[in-house]
C-alpha cells in the first residue's frame, strides 16, 4: 500500500514538473449561418486555467461560457491532466470567418494560439418572402428541421414610433424544450417586453408547401431614439429537439422504433435573421420650441377635486395624459401656477393597458396645492404637441383653464392655520382636519383586559397568519414608485461599491452600475449592455461622461476572466465609478 502510494506521488510529482502544451480546437470548420460551433482553450499539463481575451474574436458573437474542465487519465502508467474552457460562438455573417490568433497566459507564462479558419455558408432557411436559401447539401437536404424568423409590423418609421417584433419558432421535429441565449439588441432602440410564454402554443402551418408546427416565442416593441439605418441583432435560441430512432432491419421494425420511446435527443443553436429598420427623422416644419419628444396619439386633460375653498385648506390638482405611442418616453412640464398658492411637488402614476401591444396608457400628476390667501386664482391651459406618425403631422391637445375661489378661513389668526408646506412633506399625507363636531363620550367598563386590546391582538394573529396580505400591505404602503427608487439609487450604488473588497470583484462594480441606471431612469437594469447604456445616455448628459462610464463598464468585463491583464484593480475602479456616477446623477 504504501509502495503504491509513492509510486503516485512520484508519477504526479514528475507529472507537475513537465512541459505545458497549450492549444486550440473546434468541433467544425464548415457550418451554415445558423449553427453554432464549440471552441475549446486546452492547456495540457497546467496548474490553472488558461487566461485570454475572448473578446478578439470579432468574427462570431459569444453565446456562452467561458466553462471549465478538468480531465485526468492514465495511460501505461503515466498521468496525464488538461485544463479546458470552451465557448459557445455563432457566427455573425456569411463567407471565410477566422479566430485569430491569440495570447494566452497559463501558470504565469505566455503562449501563442494559432489561427482558426472557419467556413461560414448560408441555410436553407425561409425568408420573409418566402423564398428558401440553398445550403450545404452534405450538412443539409431540403428544408430545415427547426428555423427562427423575426417579423415585423413595419421596415420604415419615424423616430420614437413604436414597431412591434415577433419571434416565431418553425419545427419538423418534437421539441422538448428551449432556453434564450440571447435576446434581440440594437444600438439606437428602447425596448419594452410585451409577450414571452413560459409554455408556447404551438399550430400546424405550412411554408413553401412543407409542413410545419409554429409558435410566437418572443413579442417586443421597439422605440428608435435616433434615425437612420438601424440594425436590430438577432434573437438565439438553444434547443433540445427530439430526433426518432430508425432500425436497418423491416418496416415493422422501423415504425416500433420511431416511437418518441427510443428517440434520441440533440441539441441545436438556433438564431434569427437581423431586422434592417429604416428611422425618418420627425419633420422640422410645425416642429414647436417646446417640443418634448411625444410621438404618437394623445390627450391632455386637468382637473380639480373642488373649485370653492377656504384659505389654507388643501385642493388636489390633477394632470391626466392618455394615449397610445411612446408614453414613457418623455414627461411634461408643470404647469405655471399663480406665485400665491403654494405648491407641492407632483406625485406620478402610469398605468398600462395590458391587453394591447401598442403601448397605450394614462400616466397622472397629482399636485397638492394649498391656497394661503382669499381671492379668485386662475390656473392656466397646458398645450401638449405631439407627432402623429399615421397622419405625418403635428398635433396638439390642449387644457382647460382652472377657476379657483379661496374664500376667507374661519379662523381669525394673524398666522395662517393649517400645516406648513414642511409637515404635510413629514407626514407623507393631505392635511387631518380638526373634528368640530361634538364627541361621543363612553363610560370605560371595568375589566381586566379590554376590548381593544382583545381586537387588537385578534387582528395581529390575523396579520401574522397572512404573509401575503402583510407584503402587500408593506408595498403600498411604502411604493415602489420609480421617483422613490430614483432618489434613492445613486445612495444605494455608493454604498454597494465601497464594499469592494476585492481586487478582482468587477462583477459587483458592473451590477451596481446597471442597477443604478435602471433605478434611476425607471427602466429594466436586466439585460443592460454598455451599447445601451451609451444610447441612453447620449441625449442626456455630455459624452465626455458616457465614454467614462461606458470603459468602466467595458474595463469590469474585461477583468472578470482576464484579471492578470487588468493594471488597474477593482477596488480603485469602484471608487473611479462612484466618482462618475456622482457627476452623472447631478446631471439627470
Amino acid at each position: 500500500m504504501k509502495f503504491r502510494f509513492l509510486l503516485s506521488l512520484f508519477l504526479f510529482s514528475s507529472y507537475l514538473i513537465g512541459d505545458i502544451k497549450v492549444y486550440s480546437t473546434v468541433d467544425d470548420n464548415h457550418i451554415t449561418i445558423n449553427e453554432a460551433i464549440n471552441f475549446k482553450v486546452i492547456a495540457e499539463g497546467s496548474k490553472g486555467f488558461p487566461q485570454l481575451d475572448i473578446s478578439q474574436v470579432a468574427d462570431f458573437s459569444v453565446i456562452s461560457g467561458p466553462s471549465q474542465n478538468s480531465s485526468f487519465q492514465w495511460i501505461n502508467g503515466e498521468m496525464s491532466s488538461s485544463k479546458i474552457l470552451s465557448w459557445t460562438l455563432i457566427p455573425k455573417k456569411v463567407g471565410n470567418l477566422r479566430i485569430p490568433k491569440m495570447s494566452v497566459r497559463v501558470d504565469g507564462k505566455k503562449y501563442t494560439l494559432s489561427p482558426i479558419k472557419i467556413t461560414v455558408i448560408k441555410s436553407p432557411v425561409y425568408s420573409q418572402k418566402g423564398k428558401k436559401k440553398q445550403g450545404r447539401q452534405n450538412k443539409e437536404t431540403g428544408p430545415p428541421e427547426i428555423f427562427l424568423k423575426a417579423e415585423s409590423d413595419k421596415t420604415e418609421a419615424f423616430q420614437g414610433e413604436q414597431i412591434t417584433v415577433y419571434y416565431k419558432l418553425y419545427t419538423r421535429v418534437k421539441l422538448r424544450q428551449y432556453s434564450v441565449e440571447k435576446k434581440p439588441q440594437g444600438v439606437g432602440f428602447w425596448q419594452e417586453e410585451l409577450y414571452a410564454p413560459k409554455q408556447p402554443i404551438l399550430r400546424d402551418t405550412r411554408v413553401e408547401g412543407v409542413q410545419y408546427r409554429v409558435a410566437t416565442l418572443y413579442k417586443m416593441a421597439i422605440f428608435p431614439t435616433t434615425n437612420g439605418d438601424l440594425l436590430l441583432d438577432p434573437m438565439v435560441l438553444n434547443c433540445t429537439v427530439e430526433i426518432p430512432g430508425k432500425s436497418r432491419f423491416s418496416p415493422f421494425f422501423d415504425d416500433f422504433f420511431s416511437d418518441s420511446f427510443f428517440g434520441r435527443t440533440k441539441s441545436l443553436v438556433v438564431q434569427s435573421q437581423s431586422l434592417e429598420l429604416k428611422v425618418h427623422p420627425i419633420p422640422d416644419v410645425g416642429k414647436p420650441l417646446n417640443y418634448t419628444g411625444a410621438v404618437g396619439r394623445f390627450t391632455l386633460d386637468s382637473y380639480v377635486d373642488t373649485s370653492v375653498v377656504e384659505a389654507n385648506q388643501a385642493i388636489t390638482f390633477t394632470v391626466e395624459l392618455k394615449g397610445t405611442g411612446n408614453i414613457k418616453l418623455f414627461d411634461m412640464s408643470p404647469p405655471e401656477f399663480p406665485q400665491t398658492l403654494e405648491i407641492f411637488n407632483p406625485k406620478a402614476f402610469f398605468k398600462k393597458d395590458e391587453f394591447r401591444d401598442d403601448i397605450t396608457g394614462v400616466k397622472r400628476w397629482e399636485y397638492i396645492i394649498i391656497p394661503r390667501k382669499a381671492g379668485r386664482y386662475f390656473i392656466p391651459q397646458q398645450e401638449l404637441t405631439y407627432f402623429n406618425p399615421q397622419s405625418e403631422e403635428w398635433e396638439s391637445s390642449s387644457t382647460e383653464v382652472i377657476s379657483l375661489t379661496i374664500l376667507p378661513s374661519k379662523h381669525i389668526s394673524d398666522q395662517p392655520t393649517g400645516l406648513t408646506k414642511e409637515e404635510i412633506a413629514l407626514l407623507e399625507q393631505d392635511i387631518r382636519y380638526i373634528h368640530t363636531k361634538p364627541m361621543r363620550l363612553k363610560p370605560v367598563e371595568r375589566r381586566l383586559i379590554s376590548l381593544t386590546f382583545i381586537w387588537a391582538n385578534m387582528l395581529g394573529l390575523l396579520l401574522f397568519a397572512s404573509p401575503k396580505l402583510v407584503e402587500a400591505f408593506r408595498t403600498n404602503l411604502n411604493g415602489d414608485s420609480g421617483i422613490s427608487r430614483a432618489k434613492r439609487a445613486l445612495r444605494k450604488a455608493n454604498r454597494q461599491l465601497k464594499k469592494v473588497t476585492n481586487h478582482s470583484d468587477f462583477e459587483t462594480i458592473s451590477r451596481q452600475i446597471y442597477e443604478y441606471f435602471g433605478n434611476k431612469l425607471n427602466i429594466p437594469s436586466v439585460g443592460l449592455d454598455s451599447q445601451q447604456v451609451q444610447s441612453i445616455l447620449s441625449e442626456q448628459i455630455s459624452s465626455d461622461l458616457v465614454n467614462e462610464i461606458v470603459k468602466i463598464i467595458e474595463q469590469c468585463e474585461q477583468g472578470q476572466f482576464t484579471p492578470e491583464s487588468q493594471e488597474i484593480n477593482a477596488m480603485e475602479l469602484a471608487r473611479t465609478a462612484s466618482l462618475v456616477l456622482s457627476k452623472i446623477d447631478r446631471k439627470l
